[in-house]
């Protein structure tokens, strides 16, 4: 090779003549290993992986499908509602990446929750709630989220800190947990299995109350279709369990009429009445319990 101005003119000669002259390869091979750095998966301290890495590759694992229309049995076991379990039938909605909808029927009584990116709506017999969205239907945000970006907002929000990761077992499976370095169960955390990139168990600590704390278990899961889905997701305050949920079936790239999601037009359609959350007499911080009493309110006989 030889420069001829601003030319380079490669050929072969009785040595080995390098693409570039030396004063510029120090600095071309200094871009490309920059470059390596920034686009190589990211790496936690001893090798284990970062949290953002372990959520782009669960989100990964959970794609496969446009739309999904779930039809589930949950089952409410707090024996301050009744003296046994309430059982009541839900059908799920969810239009990736960002917009879910839940509706819920127990004899004569109705609810209707929808999420839209960062907007949601409540209602229930018919009218709007204000601020009714509850702990117990954050369980789907793992199963919704189907970008990293979008569900590392959405785990910052409930408190998880994706800068931490490390390596866990749970029952006989070895799990990334994303939020906390295992054992530590003080604060809040996502344990997402290590050979499937499945979430396997979501741990949420109160900020107001290190002993409040909400557990949701992610098991059975089945592929329908490309999608992964838990048959089974239970729900426990404490180590007390409180909700289960079994799902009964699962439609994939169900066709979903865009009018599920509409929040701007449920506002005009459903009028709007004091939070079913807001109960007299009862701490504001403790969701579960209002939210058990919103249970009792509505779903007794």
């Amino acid at each position: 090779m030889t420069v001829m101005g601003n030319r380079i003119w490669i050929g072969r000669s009785g040595g080995c003549n390098p693409l570039f002259p030396p004063g510029i390869r120090p600095l071309i091979l200094g871009g490309l290993l920059l470059c390596l750095i920034l686009t190589a998966p990211p790496l936690a301290v001893g090798g284990v992986l970062s949290g953002p890495h372990i959520l782009e590759l669960m989100v990964k694992a959970l794609s496969g499908a446009q739309t999904l229309r779930v039809e589930q049995t949950v089952v409410v076991e707090e024996a301050i509602i009744a003296d046994h379990p309430l059982e009541f039938s839900e059908t799920l909605s969810y239009a990736f990446n960002d917009r879910f909808r839940s509706d819920t029927r127990f004899k004569n009584t109705e609810r209707i929750h929808v999420v839209v990116q960062d907007q949601t709506l409540t209602v229930i017999d018919g009218r709007r709630i204000v601020d009714a969205t509850g702990r117990f239907d954050q369980y789907k945000d793992l199963l919704l989220y189907r970008s990293r970006p979008a569900l590392h907002k959405a785990l910052l929000s409930h408190g998880v800190d994706v800068g931490k990761s490390s390596l866990g077992r749970y029952e006989d499976r070895i799990v990334y947990v994303v939020g906390a370095q295992f054992p530590d169960n003080s604060v809040s955390q996502v344990w997402v299995d290590k050979e499937s990139f499945l979430p396997m168990r979501w741990l949420q600590v109160s900020s107001r109350d290190p002993e409040d704390r909400l557990i949701f278990v992610y098991s059975d899961w089945q592929k329908k279709g490309d999608l992964w889905y838990p048959m089974q997701v239970e729900t426990l305050h404490g180590q007390k369990p409180i909700r289960r949920i079994r799902v009964n079936q699962v439609q994939v790239n169900a066709t979903l009429s865009p009018e599920l999601f509409n929040i701007a037009q449920m506002k005009i359609v459903y009028p709007q009445e004091e939070s079913a959350g807001s109960l007299p007499g009862l701490d504001p911080s403790h969701e579960v319990q209002r939210t058990i009493e919103a249970f009792q309110k509505k779903f007794s006989d």
